[in-house]
């Protein structure tokens, strides 16, 4: 689990040290740090363990695409740097 959190770790500072390098030649450096996203496993995984997310459900991959699709638009324009978290609030729930 230490090595899967420390390679996290160095991906988001990854993008925050790109987008201050790139910055002034105007390029935005942005990622997304998905939460689970569901597969073909059996519904009832799912139903035990959505109840872990605030939002009640696991991703679909198209909500991943479309924290991706804003991240590329010029509907962002002036963000770089940040590493958008699109987990259903997993994260902050797991802090409470």
């Amino acid at each position: 689990m230490s090595a899967y959190i420390m390679s996290k770790t160095a991906l988001d500072m990854f993008t925050k040290c790109m987008a201050a390098e790139l910055g002034p030649k105007g390029i935005r450096v942005n990622s997304v740090d998905p939460g689970a996203i569901k597969t073909k496993m059996p519904q009832a995984f799912y139903d035990n363990y959505a109840k872990l997310y605030p939002v009640g459900r696991y991703g679909e991959g198209s909500d991943i695409a479309h924290a991706v699709l804003y991240l590329a638009s010029d509907e962002s324009s002036f963000i770089t740097g940040t590493a958008l978290v699109a987990d259903g609030g997993h994260l902050v729930s797991a802090a409470i």
